[in-house]
């Protein structure tokens, strides 16, 4: 009986003892494996994630530059009516693109986007001939799609790849406007109209 006392008191210790050890901080194989699994998921999600937080800054920032650029060109032409003349030359020295900085050559003869493409400068017609400056920007489809709906709050015209997209007789469309960035591959051309009407 003694012996079986004795068995019964040490039993006891010995799970005890193998309780604090388990709470001592230690894993099994079985918690290590679900920590991993769940380490993997989201390091997934973070990678996934990351892309489109990355494309929706790079969104808001060529939003920015293009209403920038739009106040720019209006502040270096405000006393013209005929934008015939009117060039990447000239408005640079005007100052309408210094928000650019260092992507304005030096001699203001062309300026780079941030996506690193050219912006070229044209007069175009709206209204009545020559009324309108046409700034063309290269940007890639995924921005484009993000930007060009806040873009058509700013600009008199805005197109994406020759497809207007919205202006004086067109009502701006979402889907018109998802289908007209994708169309042109992975870059899409922006023709963003200035103008005083």
């Amino acid at each position: 009986m003694q012996q079986k006392k004795i068995d019964g008191a040490r039993r006891l210790r010995l799970i005890q003892m193998g309780r604090r050890r388990k709470q001592s901080g230690e894993l099994s194989l079985i918690e290590a494996g679900a920590y991993m699994a769940g380490a993997a998921l989201l390091a997934i999600a973070v990678i996934k994630g990351g892309n489109y937080v990355y494309t929706l800054i790079r969104s808001s920032q060529f939003t920015s530059e293009a209403q920038m650029f739009h106040t720019g060109m209006l502040n270096a032409t405000q006393n013209d009516a005929d934008f015939s003349s009117e060039t990447l030359t000239t408005l640079a020295t005007n100052r309408a693109f210094d928000s650019a900085g260092a992507r304005l050559a030096s001699d203001n003869s062309s300026l780079k986007g941030i996506f690193n493409q050219p912006v070229t400068i044209s007069v175009g017609t709206l209204s009545t001939a020559n009324d309108s400056l046409i700034m063309s920007y290269e940007v890639p489809a995924a921005i484009c799609s993000m930007s060009v709906a806040a873009l058509t709050n700013t600009y008199s015209q805005v197109a994406a790849n020759g497809t207007t997209l919205s202006g004086p007789n067109t009502t701006f469309s979402s889907t018109t406007a998802g289908t007209a960035c994708r169309a042109g591959g992975a870059y899409a051309t922006l023709q963003l109209y200035t103008s005083r009407t």
